[in-house]
């Protein structure tokens, strides 16, 4: 019986044109629009775009470290090799050397890399952690012990101190944790230069045996470190991490059109119920001995292979006329599969409501309101990543918001394990969906047995 009833509702289904029009022929138009007008907006990393957040640590005491520097200066093995003036100059030289400013002032805030990156500076390590966890920021940048004293014997000295800042990403951030290693990569290299410049100057200096006049000439070298500092280009162009495929526009609106309106399946699944009993076949299949669940489940599967249909069709055409690479076929199933079973679920929990309110007021809210919310949430209409932070948290209530994720991990490259989380909950969002909607019938049902009892009584 629960064939029959399928096939009967898949019948009724095909055969609506308008239907059809909205589920199948809707998203394909929208989606080769779409590609095509923004295709610039996916074409390079020169799009404009909200600054990447970043806590960066200073796991360094400033005063220790500059009491720390004197303090070498002055010793036998330094000052037995530069000579007593050459000593004093540095010493001075170093009142005047800002390391934190060289980093903060001039190059996170210089007018590029601002941009890019928006900081927050603290020294407690673990709150950072907190907040790369809970997604707060994409990085964690770590400026180590001493760094002051190892920055100043770099820039000062002949000496050079290995310094290594350290730069903690969120595995969910990949690309956003790519665009702060190049950044603070044009750091290290610019600085490196500026070194080499000045062991220039020193080791001339110290084999003429100038003495402290041939330090002079590192005043001047160092009063322009701020305006070279300033002046770093960070080069993002086409910035992907290694062996992951750069998003385009026909890559993201396929996937954000198709998951928007597999949502309409569910819409229709709204109505299924109420349009049974309206049409008198629910009467009937209750006589000849279905059970109401038995209806449900019907419709739930109709639903599901609705939604499975739409996606196919959506794939199999933007492929071949988006060439849109939907990467692992095997995954790709898997998210369809996963996805497809949270629209059956949600369809027959609006349908549920919509029978147990005896009007269509619920569905048709559901297919005018909700779903365009549901849309937006979810990133249908523009990618996560440029929204506001509050509505990128409330992303995840949406199911096709979590499809859209794991399609799109797909297609750049990831693996299967790296979306299995997300086929999860769509799976439980399908399981709760459908349990809910097992409820709501209940409910229905006890009402009228109620109602039943008390005509009897009367």
């Amino acid at each position: 019986m629960k064939i029959n009833i399928i096939k009967k509702d898949l019948k009724i289904i095909l055969s609506d044109k308008k239907a059809l029009a909205i589920m199948i022929l809707m998203p394909i138009i929208l989606t080769t629009i779409l590609s095509m007008a923004l295709k610039g907006s996916f074409a390079s990393g020169d799009s404009d775009f909200e600054p990447i957040n970043i806590a960066v640590v200073k796991l360094y005491n400033e005063e220790v470290d500059n009491l720390m520097f004197e303090s070498s200066l002055k010793s036998s093995l330094i000052a037995d090799s530069m000579g007593e003036d050459a000593i004093r100059k540095l010493i001075d030289s170093g009142e005047d050397v800002n390391p934190e400013k060289f980093f903060f002032d001039d190059f996170l805030e210089s007018k590029d890399v601002s941009k890019l990156i928006k900081y927050t500076v603290g020294s407690d390590e673990k709150k950072a952690l907190t907040k790369l966890n809970n997604e707060e920021v994409s990085a964690i940048v770590l400026l180590p012990d001493k760094f002051i004293y190892d920055m100043k014997v770099n820039l000062l000295t002949p000496f050079r101190n290995k310094i290594d800042i350290k730069i903690l990403t969120h595995p969910d951030k990949n690309l956003s944790g790519k665009i702060v290693n190049s950044v603070i990569d044009a750091y290290s290299n610019t600085i490196s230069t500026i070194i080499i410049g000045k062991n220039v100057v020193i080791e001339t200096s110290m084999a003429n045996n100038i003495s402290g006049d041939g330090f002079d000439n590192l005043d001047q070298l160092m009063e322009g470190i701020s305006d070279v500092i300033k002046s770093i280009d960070v080069n993002l162009d086409n910035v992907v991490m290694e062996g992951r495929k750069q998003v385009n526009s026909s890559d993201y609106y396929a996937v954000g059109m198709m998951t928007m309106f597999i949502l309409f399946a569910a819409g229709i699944g709204g109505r299924m119920l109420l349009e049974e009993k309206d049409n008198q076949t629910y009467q009937r299949m209750v006589v000849a001995g279905t059970t109401k669940f038995e209806i449900l489940s019907g419709n739930f599967m109709t639903v599901f292979l609705i939604a499975l249909l739409q996606i196919t069709v959506m794939i199999t055409f933007t492929h071949f006329a988006l060439k849109v690479q939907w990467g692992n076929i095997g995954s790709v199933i898997l998210i369809s599969i996963a996805a497809s079973f949270s629209v059956a679920g949600l369809g027959s929990f609006v349908g549920a409501l919509t029978y147990r309110a005896g009007n269509y007021k619920m569905a048709n809210m559901f297919e005018s309101a909700i779903i365009q919310v549901m849309a937006l949430l979810g990133g249908s209409f523009f990618p996560i990543d440029v929204m506001p932070e509050f509505m990128q948290r409330l992303s995840f209530l949406s199911l096709n918001g979590i499809a859209i994720r794991s399609y799109l991990k797909i297609i750049t490259g990831y693996a299967v394990a790296d979306i299995l989380n997300y086929i999860l909950i769509l799976i439980a969002m399908g399981m709760v969906f459908t349990a809910a909607a097992v409820i709501v019938l209940k409910g229905k049902e006890g009402t009228g047995n109620v109602k039943r009892n008390k005509v009897k009584t009367a």
